[in-house]
């Protein structure tokens, strides 16, 4: 009786055990790294993959070509784009290891919540796959070889990584996309890549991170730049290690301060149906570089430099609200959201025309930075 009890168990205890019926062998799947998206002079889709060629990856020191390959192919809409590759690719295409999608910016300015909402209804793709922006065409953006034996589109994902060392651009990832197409109240910001020439008749072209990509709804209204980056960073607490750097007034000399904490708070407020906003920027750093104007180095005022980091650390974020409010007229700091926390009522009513809204709205402004130590302590100053 133990004995037939125990063989029971085991028979029904199969029923429960996972088996390998959908499994896709490795070495039959291509590995898309990174897929661009644009469109034909005709109105067809266009997509465009880069798939990891793994056997010369591996090579002690392989053609910065042969490590990956392009395909491409057109159909009415994304999806039938993305199947017709079927009909070039050699393997099957795996997309769950995207690192980088690349809207062309024609795409972009129509809208993309088409292109972004397929991706999510695909179950292999993964949210965390960064999303750019490109003037040019996505095929020419991945076929950018290096000598470093990096695929583009892991390298576009190793540049977004390390943004936060400027932090002078933002780069978005498929689920805030995402986030941002399916609420019309919430606006969106990403980055563009560029291909840039080589700095010698030796080297190869490289891609670079150039400035922010700016959206209204879902479509793409125009850029911010390096200072005006830096600026939308600060406010939306984005600011993680850059630097700040300016010539010092008394002497000229050119003072770079790294930056170790920024924390920004806002406040709403609204007062006869008019919205304010009160920005409190708190930042600390050190004095990380100083390079005399006359080539020599005396010693140097913290408290001075500290005064001077608030005046220009004021002047980014000014510079910033009024490229918002003026030039765009979009709340891309989504300050509404900190506005529906604290008058979710008064929100419902003004939500419709909520950039307009932002555009007239009185936004101040308060600066308090605190440099720790000049980074040289040792010199008392001294750098």
């Amino acid at each position: 009786m133990k004995r037939s009890s125990i063989i029971l168990v085991l028979l029904l205890s199969t029923l429960l055990t996972t088996s390998c019926w959908s499994r896709r062998e490795i070495d039959q799947l291509g590995f898309v790294m990174g897929l661009g998206i644009s469109k034909t002079e005709e109105g067809l889709y266009s997509v465009v993959a880069q798939v990891a060629n793994t056997d010369r990856i591996v090579a002690d020191a392989p053609d910065p070509r042969a490590i990956y390959t392009i395909i491409k192919s057109e159909g009415l809409t994304v999806f039938d784009a993305l199947r017709n590759l079927s009909m070039v690719a050699k393997r099957r295409l795996y997309i769950a290891h995207i690192k980088a999608l690349v809207i062309d910016e024609s795409i972009a300015k129509e809208g993309i919540g088409d292109v972004v909402s397929f991706l999510v209804q695909d179950m292999e793709t993964r949210l965390e796959t960064n999303v750019f922006i490109s003037k040019i065409p996505p095929e020419d953006i991945f076929d950018t070889p290096n000598y470093l034996g990096v695929i583009p589109a892991v390298g576009l994902t190793t540049m977004a990584d390390n943004y936060g060392a400027n932090s002078k651009i933002y780069i978005s990832d498929l689920h805030e996309t995402i986030e941002a197409v399916n609420n019309p109240s919430r606006n969106y910001v990403t980055t563009l890549v560029e291909k840039m020439p080589p700095p010698s008749e030796e080297e190869l072209p490289h891609l670079k991170l150039t400035q922010i990509a700016v959206f209204e709804d879902h479509s793409l209204k125009g850029y911010l730049d390096y200072e005006e980056g830096q600026g939308f960073n600060l406010i939306t607490n984005n600011f993680t290690n850059g630097l700040i750097t300016f010539q010092s007034a008394p002497d000229g000399d050119r003072i770079v301060i790294e930056v170790l904490e920024s924390t920004t708070k806002i406040t709403p407020s609204y007062e006869n149906q008019k919205v304010s906003f009160h920005i409190e920027l708190r930042l600390k750093g050190n004095v990380a570089e100083r390079i005399p104007l006359h080539g020599r180095a005396r010693e140097l005022g913290i408290d001075l430099v500290q005064d001077e980091l608030d005046q220009v650390l004021q002047d980014k974020l000014i510079r910033a609200i009024d490229t918002a409010q003026q030039k765009y007229e979009i709340d891309y700091f989504n300050l509404s959201k900190d506005f529906f926390r604290k008058y979710p009522k008064e929100f419902k009513e003004l939500r419709d025309d909520w950039n307009q809204v932002f555009s007239n709205a009185t936004i101040t402004v308060d600066v308090e930075s605190t440099v720790v130590h000049s980074a040289l302590n040792l010199n008392k100053g001294r750098i």
